[in-house]
């Protein structure tokens, strides 16, 4: 808005309905300008319409009756469409105390929209199953340097409790939870394994997130087999192929894995009339290719989005073992799936 000088407008101004008609008292809009602007700074944005809005009203008066009456109208007619406009911005906006919290939440605002096209059912109202990678404990040395046998051990009860995932598992699960979290799912969200008796027939018509290879992952080849994911393990789980290219294996031996993991990421996406069920494969040939398809998926939702939108999508990665070095998954395959229909 322009700064008005003392005497910018004319401090008597009369007015009068048409010629002849009795003189009212002066007003002093250099006054009702002061006024107006001092309120302006204590009520909300849209105030400064009001302003103008004034300022219009008081100008007009100097113009025909019939011309005053148009620009009055048109002016209250603009001026309530930019306070609404206003107004409807300002229940879509968050104010925050500090600018940390603002960045943060734009932030999450940009994740919103790939993390709902990519994970869809996942971040839904119905049931999901996380299944975690999980191995049975019969011998085990403690921080204690006791070796344990939890049969025997009644600290150990029930079958859970004798069971175990690596710690990579664990993190890179974790960070799949986080962003299921961002993504809006508060609730309906379970953690099992695909022990027989923990892992029910009727989980298949809910979606899946299922955590590892078949060594500790009965459902995970299930899965890719059923569905034709184009990778999958070998038989003993040593290493990833392309089922177009079978003669290609990663790792291309055992060696080197003592250097770099390799894990997928698959997406699967199955419709059953107007149902849709997502299944969310990942799953490393050791635990640091499942951590780096949990961590891809974590950091690279958006990059996932560009690529395939809420289509299906196979990913294959591989990541460095080495400690001092970034842990970035590299993408060294992906590929479109198509949706498969029940």
């Amino acid at each position: 808005m322009g700064h008005f000088a003392p005497g910018a407008l004319d401090t008597r101004t009369w007015c009068g309905l048409r010629e002849g008609a009795a003189r009212v008292a002066p007003i002093d809009t250099n006054a009702v300008l002061k006024d107006a602007v001092k309120g302006a700074s204590t009520v909300p944005a849209y105030a400064l319409v009001i302003v103008c809005l004034v300022i219009v009203f008081a100008v007009s008066t100097q113009v025909p009756f019939a011309a005053m009456i148009v620009v009055d109208l048109t002016v209250l007619i603009l001026c309530g469409y930019v306070i609404w406009v206003i107004e409807l911005r300002s229940r879509r906006s968050v104010a925050t105390p500090l600018p940390g919290q603002t960045q943060r939440i734009l932030e999450m605002r940009d994740l919103d929209i790939p993390i709902q096209g990519v994970l869809e059912d996942l971040v839904g109202e119905d049931d999901v199953y996380v299944v975690y990678s999980s191995t049975e404990q019969r011998e085990f040395v403690d921080q204690l340097g006791n070796v344990v046998r939890p049969e025997g051990d009644p600290a150990y009860g029930g079958a859970p409790e004798k069971r175990a995932t690596t710690i990579p598992d664990a993190v890179g699960a974790s960070r799949l939870q986080n962003l299921l979290y961002l993504g809006g799912k508060r609730s309906r969200l379970k953690s099992i394994t695909s022990w027989k008796d923990d892992f029910k027939s009727e989980y298949w018509d809910s979606s899946l997130i299922l955590i590892g290879s078949g060594k500790s992952n009965a459902i995970t080849p299930q899965v890719l087999k059923e569905f034709d994911s184009p990778y999958d393990f070998t038989p003993n789980f040593n290493a990833i192929i392309d089922r177009t290219e079978p003669e290609i294996f990663w790792p291309a031996d055992g060696t080197h894995l003592k250097d770099v993991d390799y894990g997928i990421v698959v997406k699967l996406k199955v419709t059953h009339g107007d149902r849709t069920t997502v299944y969310l494969v990942v799953a490393g040939v050791g635990p640091y290719g499942t951590l780096a398809g949990c961590k891809f998926v974590e950091r690279e939702i958006q990059r996932i989005h560009t690529d395939f939108g809420s289509e299906p999508f196979a990913y294959l990665l591989s990541v460095t073992r080495d400690s001092t070095r970034s842990f970035t998954p590299v993408v060294e395959r992906q590929r479109a799936l198509p949706v498969i229909r029940r």
